[in-house]
């Protein structure tokens, strides 16, 4: 539960060309409202924002997205940092405590009411500590009153009323200790040693939200519960509440349960943490024998930018404009056949309260730190020397518009779990809420007025000299000697005062794809009525199933997939046949390289992805409704003219070879990897991929796999679900899918005799340098492929998914969290494969296995108690509601449907299965797949010098 943020960059690339709608109406054109450079920003009209006397505020909006359900916040203005210094992990400590006791949840009895009534615990009721706030999470049911009063009993619980019982609080200390020893490694190593360069010693760097260890095992009941007092107070807590409710009933219920919390006698002094400026740069320089990966980032501090009037906006604007086009020339240059770095990014973003944070940033191969810090401050100096040119700017603009517009079309379909944080940011931050109406009003409005002039003067806020840290993450081995900050002082000097020219937009005005004419048909239609479901047959052969859908407005989602795949290629070509559908993807498509297709497909949303697996292979894809054709068009190249080329293979090799030198040093990862080995009975086509391997991967191997594969669509199977209508639809899908080639080839997947072993095996790994162990349990074997054994083998998994989380990390304090899967194939051999796993103290493996084991056992004596039956039956109700009205669902079923020669209409057959359930039938499931004399227990211990 536990979440550190300290800086966040997204950078969403929108690849597609704009061609005329065919299935949505038009954007609605909404009355324009009158804005001032000079007025606030407006807020969202709809939400209802108020204050309770005793301080607490509020805010509510109705919200149908997903139906009869509601998204509930408590945001408390308070973190880590407002420790002291006896209390040092205790504010992330107080909110596990939230889930273990409460005036009107004892102990436990809170997680075990919110799954009765379908409320998953991690899913729907979670929580985060970080330096400045604690916010609690939970979603809950609206079709009951009773629910909605429970959902803020639950909030009041939290706020005023948690128990904090000392056996409770004793418990809870082993979860979390496990917890902090879960995050324990190299990447938590390095970061700890980088905070007291990045906040220049300013409390934030002795605050990390999991704190102390020794605090953690030993603080005094009392110090606890005084955080507690000072800092949960209505004035510094909200309460957030967004769904399908009346704002009448919700607002009644927070004024009956919140004004209960006495008002403070004496005002809140909440203080705001300052970070000191300095100005010399600091250099961090570290090194790890674990880390995976090496990095240099640029960290510039910089005052927090106001937000509060539209000219503030419109600031934030020039600057979004300003990442997305600078990150855009450092993606172009990870396409060099020998990149300076493997990926890059550029960007503004908040670093704590008191202070604002401009990155700049690249992860490189292991000896390439100098060339990639020299590349990307290259590159951020020329953006300030030369600024951007008008054909990137009008490029962004469109991107950006064409993203406003997306969210502004999707309006009523939005996720609450998507809204109500925006409000908690109001609350914390004084982050904006204008909603998506005003906000597409806002964009539309200012963001065409932005010239190149002013998002160069960007650069402005980015001070030249003062407040740098330059930071540098690389593995500790032989051979490889970390960069001296005078080194990295010299290349950021050389770069100042280098000669570099201006930056030229090169773009391409060749059409994206010519399709040949096709004389293709649907020539014969079945409807399966009960699941919406359309079903064409094409003259040549391909099948097409369609769904339309009202889900989303602005979304087209596809699959296709054919038999066969890597199981048909040569032996030799198997290991680049692997990696053929990502090398295609990263070399374009046709005459386009992938920054050419980027250019192209400027303001239009359409993606194509290949896979190609052992025994198929396909395509997924997806669109707005009214760049739909780009996507057919994406399709028809992914198919016909995938695109050789050696110098983005090289780049490919270069990325892979960065992301794969060090691979080795990670303890989980070498577990992993003889995991795979080890159940594949060492099957030489389940070698892991390193870098040895990978030198054998070869370009013309790769292309002619892949040709091969997508040689003949005729036995594709295209699956089509969103916002369409087939009248609209059929002229496209005779069109495009009917220029695929046809061969008339028949074939299927040979079975490549990669076997699970049989009886039991037990095997420990020695690697790593933290006092951590992970343990992986698997059982497996033939299992008999029908519709109620999945859903009872699912169902068994949710089961041992609680009662071992209750025996393992609740009545133990064992561990963090327990992962259970449980999962069949189908194909090449009907089989089944159920995975726990968990970690731990290295000292307490063998017991925590124990207790596992007396779980499972139980399982197998008795099958499940009727409260445990009830949780499993609503959480599985709840969520196939919300499953039903999603366009994914549809498509990732219908997809399985047709892998697994399954009769799709299967899926009907969920309700009455619920319904079904029982303990016997769990009991029998059980019998057959939990065979504990033949369990497979892998276990990572530390090295022998790590337990000394």
């Amino acid at each position: 539960m536990f979440q550190r943020v300290l800086f966040l960059v997204v950078f969403v690339s929108l690849v597609t060309l704009r061609v005329d709608a065919l299935y949505a109406q038009d954007t609605p054109k909404p009355k324009a409202p009158s804005f001032s450079l000079t007025g606030s920003i407006p807020v969202h009209p709809d939400v209802k924002i108020g204050t309770l006397e005793n301080g607490i505020t509020y805010y509510i909006l109705v919200n149908k997205k997903p139906e009869k359900r509601m998204e509930l916040r408590l945001a408390v203005n308070a973190g880590s940092v407002l420790e002291d210094d006896d209390q040092q992990g205790l504010a992330h400590f107080l909110e596990h405590m939230a889930f273990n006791g409460s005036k009107n949840f004892k102990k436990n009895e809170l997680v075990q009411y919110l799954e009765s009534i379908g409320t998953r615990f991690g899913a729907d009721l979670n929580a985060y500590t970080s330096f400045d706030e604690t916010v609690y999470m939970l979603q809950i049911p609206t079709d009951k009153p009773e629910l909605i009063d429970k959902g803020f009993l639950v909030l009041e619980d939290w706020a005023a009323n948690m128990s904090l019982d000392h056996a409770e609080i004793d418990k809870e200390r082993g979860v979390i200790v496990e917890e902090k020893r879960t995050r324990s490694g190299a990447g938590q190593r390095i970061a700890e040693k980088q905070y007291p360069f990045l906040f220049n010693k300013a409390k934030y760097a002795d605050r990390l939200p999991i704190g102390k260890e020794e605090i953690l095992r030993t603080f005094p009941y009392e110090v606890i519960k005084r955080f507690y007092k000072k800092w949960y107070r209505p004035d510094n807590m909200a309460v957030v509440a967004v769904g399908d409710f009346d704002v009448a009933t919700v607002e009644a219920k927070i004024r009956e349960h919140f004004s209960r919390i006495e008002k403070p006698s004496e005002p809140l002094l909440r203080p705001i943490i300052p970070v000191p400026d300095h100005a010399e740069t600091l250099f961090s320089i570290l090194t790890d024998p674990e880390a995976t990966g090496t990095s240099v980032t640029l960290t510039t501090k910089i005052p927090v930018a106001e937000m509060k009037k539209i000219v503030d906006y419109r600031r934030a604007m020039a600057e979004e404009l300003y990442e997305s086009m600078l990150n855009d020339r450092l993606q172009e240059l990870t396409q060099q056949g020998n990149p300076p770095f493997t990926s890059a990014y550029a960007g503004f973003g908040g670093l704590t309260r008191s202070k604002d944070a401009y990155r700049l940033g690249a992860q490189v191969e292991s000896h390439g730190i100098i060339r990639g810090l020299q590349a990307v401050a290259t590159e951020a100096e020329r953006v300030r020397r030369h600024g951007f040119t008008v054909t990137e700017l009008e490029r962004a603009k469109t991107n950006i518009l064409r993203q406003m517009e997306r969210s502004y079309n999707e309006r009523d379909k939005i996720e609450s779990g998507s809204i109500v944080m925006n409000f908690v940011r109001h609350f914390l931050d004084g982050d904006p809420i204008p909603g998506v109406e005003l906000d597409y009003q806002l964009y539309k409005k200012y963001l065409p007025t932005l010239t190149v002039a002013e998002v160069n003067a960007v650069t402005q806020r980015i001070p030249a000299e003062g407040n740098l840290v330059v930071t540098v993450s690389m593995p500790e081995k032989a051979g490889l000697k970390p960069p001296t900050k005078e080194e990295l002082a010299a290349v950021m000097a050389e770069v100042k005062q280098s000669a570099l020219e201006p930056y030229v937009d090169k773009v391409s005005d060749k059409p994206l794809a010519v399709i040949p004419e096709s004389k293709v048909t649907v020539t014969a239609t079945k409807q399966i009525k009960e699941l919406g479901l359309t079903e064409w047959t094409l003259s040549n052969g391909i099948r097409v199933l369609l769904k339309p859908t009202d889900f989303k407005n602005d979304e087209i989602r596809f699959a296709a997939v054919s038999p066969g795949g890597n199981s048909l290629v040569a032996k030799e070509d198997y290991l680049s046949a692997s990696l053929a559908a990502t090398i295609v993807s990263s070399c374009g498509l046709g005459e386009f390289t992938p920054t050419d297709l980027q250019k192209t497909l400027t303001g239009k949303v359409a993606t194509v992805r290949p896979f190609i697996s052992d025994l198929s292979e396909g395509f997924s894809g997806s669109a707005a409704p009214k760049d739909v054709e780009t996507m057919f068009q994406l399709l028809y190249l992914s198919f016909t003219q995938p695109r050789k080329d050696t110098a983005m293979f090289s780049s490919f090799l270069s990325r892979m070879n960065a992301m794969l030198e060090n691979m080795g040093a990670r303890p989980e990862s070498v577990l992993s990897d003889t995991m795979t080995v080890t159940m594949a009975q060492y099957h030489p086509l389940r070698k892991p991929l390193n870098i040895k391997r990978l030198a054998e991967v070869n370009l013309d191997a790769a292309m002619r796999a892949y040709l091969n594969r997508f040689a003949d669509a005729g036995d594709f199977t295209f699956v089509f679900v969103g916002n369409f209508s087939l009248d609209n639809f059929k002229p496209l899908v005779e069109k495009y899918l009917g220029a695929l080639p046809v061969t008339g080839r028949k074939e299927t997947w040979r079975d490549l005799g990669v076997r699970s072993p049989e009886g039991r095996i037990e095997k420990v790994v020695k690697k790593g340098i933290e006092k951590k162990a992970m343990v992986m349990l698997v059982f497996t074997g033939p299992f008999e492929w029908n519709r109620q054994n999945r859903y009872d083998l699912s169902s068994l998994g949710e089961l041992m998914q609680i009662k071992l989380r209750e025996a393992v990390r609740e009545e133990k304090g064992g561990t963090y969290g327990v992962g259970v899967g449980a999962t069949a194939v189908r194909y090449p051999l009907s089989e089944y494969r159920i995975t726990i796993n968990f970690g731990c103290d290295p000292a307490r493996v063998d017991e925590l296995v124990t207790t596992t084991v007396d779980e499972l056992s139980k399982i197998l004596k008795n099958g499940a108690g009727e409260e445990d039956l009830k949780k499993i039956k609503e959480i599985q109700v709840r969520e196939r509601e919300k499953n039903l009205k999603e366009n994914n669902f549809w498509l990732t079923r219908l997809q399985a449907s047709i892998t697994n020669n399954d009769d799709p209409t299967d899926l009907l057959a969920f309700d009455s299965m619920v319904g079904a359930l029982s303990s016997d039938a769990l009991k029998k499931m059980a019998d057959a797949v939990l065979r504990l004399d033949s369990m497979k227990k892998f276990v990572l211990m530390p090295e022998e010098s790590a337990t000394k």
